[in-house]
């Protein structure tokens, strides 16, 4: 793998053999031997079309809130977008629009919302992780997602090109997006369309969205869901009722407050998260014939 010299690319930073485990939720994952840290849309630009000259493969990483990385050396450069954060705001006839950096922590976008009393994005209290990744995966809760809110979603794509999709150029699903399938592009930025309210109405929503989630181990160092939801069905309630909740594997254990969750409890590694996920996958499996799918993504460890 040719590494990029600073006279490829000026004034980015281009950061060598990285330990990815600080950059997980999970606290887990080895380390990166090229990992790109953009700062500014012009960074991200020369990352991508660097990436293309050279013919590359790349993995996006936003709050880490929702993904598992494997414990190996990862060859393929990472793409770190947390350093790219910032939100502007937009007035039209009563429209709110929010335009957030990629790498913007979704709770700070939630709370300028409660603040100023701006509607439409209530529901993804207590989702951690940033804007990009949120609309990677189509995050959501109950019946809401956030590609609800979408007003348009600006992509770098492999080569440098920026693109600019509006919400009806997108496919939305139960946790994808279809600008981010193939791997070929990253969110540079997003602009969400919301509704001006109430203060007190918005912040009301707000409580009640965080309440559903108190059988969540939100203390805990979890990636979120580990299972999707399979149709008209619960994850959680089949791991439970497999008989899955508290199972243990190395450092990592299926939370008792919530069988779709496992926690790192202590010296835990990817290879202990995985193999309790696959274990508790058949065990599913063998208990009611549902096959489980994951809803946490994977870097460096196939197809799992």
């Amino acid at each position: 793998m040719r590494k990029p010299s600073a006279r490829d690319l000026p004034g980015l930073c281009a950061r060598y053999n990285v330990k990815l485990s600080p950059h997980t939720t999970w606290n887990v994952g080895g380390v990166s031997e090229i990992l790109f840290a953009p700062f500014t849309k012009a960074d991200l630009t020369a990352v991508m079309k660097w990436i293309g000259d050279c013919g590359m493969d790349f993995y996006v990483l936003g709050g880490g809130s929702n993904v598992l990385i494997t414990d190996e050396v990862l060859e393929t450069p990472v793409v770190l977008t947390t350093g790219m954060t910032g939100i502007s705001v937009r007035r039209e006839n009563g429209v709110v629009f929010l335009d957030c950096a990629a790498g913007t922590p979704l709770k700070e976008v939630l709370s300028l919302c409660v603040k100023n009393g701006w509607s439409g994005l209530e529901f993804a209290a207590g989702i951690p992780g940033t804007v990009g990744g949120a609309i990677a995966g189509n995050a959501g809760a109950a019946n809401w997602f956030i590609g609800s809110a979408v007003e348009s979603v600006t992509s770098v794509e492999r080569g440098g090109a920026v693109v600019k999709w509006s919400a009806g150029e997108i496919t939305w699903g139960y946790r994808k997006c279809s600008l981010f399938g193939d791997g070929g592009r990253v969110a540079q930025s997003v602009s969400f369309m919301l509704r001006e309210s109430e203060r007190g109405k918005v912040a009301r929503s707000v409580k009640e969205a965080m309440e559903s989630r108190k059988t969540q181990p939100a203390a805990s160092r979890t990636a979120g869901c580990v299972f999707r939801n399979p149709p008209l069905d619960s994850a959680g309630r089949l791991l439970d009722a497999a008989g899955c909740k508290g199972m243990k594997m190395g450092g990592a254990k299926v939370s008792e407050a919530h069988a779709n969750f496992i926690e790192n409890v202590g010296e835990c590694t990817a290879h202990d998260i995985l193999s309790l996920a696959l274990t508790c996958k058949k065990m599913v499996r063998d208990a009611f014939g549902t096959s489980l799918c994951f809803e946490i993504k994977t870097i460096g460890i196939g197809d799992a």
